[in-house]
């Protein structure tokens, strides 16, 4: 059916309603016997048929339509809150689950961490013990020259004193005669070696 059609339709219908009440209390009205108005009876309850009739017929597929649609969004609702729900009651398991894993972790990492400074204070202690023996062995090296460098001095100056003494002691006990004699030795080497 076309929607104008129908439309129509539903106009005369509804008017045909609510004009039946109104004919029969016409109707009945030039009747006075005093029992029951059965013509009033009978257009009432043709009245709320046929109002129980357009509600079934119009009001009932949107009335359905309307309940079907709110209980398929109630369902949909139900549906992503007990999926809201589940994810997060998976989301605290993971929080608690790194939580219970932190103070492992933090004590990993503390646990790591002593270790790298004990080597680091390993490493430094070898450094410097290797330092100190070096310069220890600088030491022994430059306090060996040293003494080597003060035996040269002392033999120089002994040497050096040794001569003066010599010296002296020649010029004083050296005489005129012991003179004649070096200087005729050394002329009789010089004349051998020119041979």
């Amino acid at each position: 059916m076309s929607t104008p059609l129908r439309g129509l339709r539903r106009l005369a219908l509804a008017t045909a309603v609510w004009l039946a009440p109104a004919v029969a209390l016409a109707s009945e009205e030039g009747h006075g016997d005093g029992g029951i108005p059965w013509m009033i009876l009978l257009f009432t309850t043709i009245n709320f048929l046929l109002f129980c009739w357009i509600i079934a017929r119009y009001a009932r597929p949107v009335i359905r339509d309307y309940v079907r649609g709110r209980h398929d969004r109630i369902v949909a609702e139900l549906e992503a809150a007990v999926q809201a729900r589940t994810e997060a009651q998976q989301l605290k398991a993971q929080w608690e689950a790194r939580l219970a894993a932190l103070d492992k972790e933090i004590q990993e990492i503390r646990a790591h961490a002593a270790a790298d400074a004990a080597r680091e204070r390993d490493a430094v202690l070898a450094a410097a013990m290797k330092t100190a023996e070096s310069i220890r062995n600088d030491a022994r090296r430059t306090a060996a020259q040293e003494v080597r460098q003060a035996e040269a001095a002392l033999r120089q100056a002994v040497a050096q004193q040794a001569t003066v003494i010599a010296t002296q002691l020649v010029r004083d006990r050296l005489t005129a005669a012991d003179q004649d004699r070096f200087v005729s030795e050394f002329l009789g080497q010089v004349r051998e070696a020119g041979r």
